[in-house]
């Protein structure tokens, strides 16, 4: 999820590294322009794009959009349900809500092979 989310411009200069393959090549700056992981405003900065990108859509899908910021942990949503009917409303709104924001949603998983 973190390289998913992408840094403003006017912050990219502060998140430079440099880089060479060997000792003899010369030194190549580079300039971040995602969310690196293990830096210390990562999760920070990914949860709260989530979140952001949530309330902005939550008045077009409010069911999807209370499931995410209610039943997310970081980048894991754990939720579920006993009505196929609900468990598909789930995945369609979480998908269409997250998409907005360019996260894409992989390994879903149900007892339900039907869902999948």
């Amino acid at each position: 999820m973190y390289r998913q989310v992408r840094i403003h411009e006017t912050c990219m200069p502060y998140r430079r590294i440099l880089w060479r393959e060997s000792n003899e090549d010369a030194v190549q700056t580079y300039e971040l322009t995602t969310v690196t992981y293990e830096t210390a405003s990562a999760s920070y900065l990914a949860i709260k794009a989530l979140q952001q990108t949530t309330i902005a859509t939550k008045v077009l899908q409010p069911f999807g959009a209370e499931i995410i910021l209610r039943e997310f942990y970081v980048d894991d949503l754990l939720t579920g349900t006993n009505c196929k009917t609900e468990a598909q409303r789930i995945i369609t709104e979480v998908t269409n809500i997250l998409g907005k924001g360019k996260f894409e949603f992989r390994k879903w998983a149900s007892n339900e092979p039907q869902l999948l």
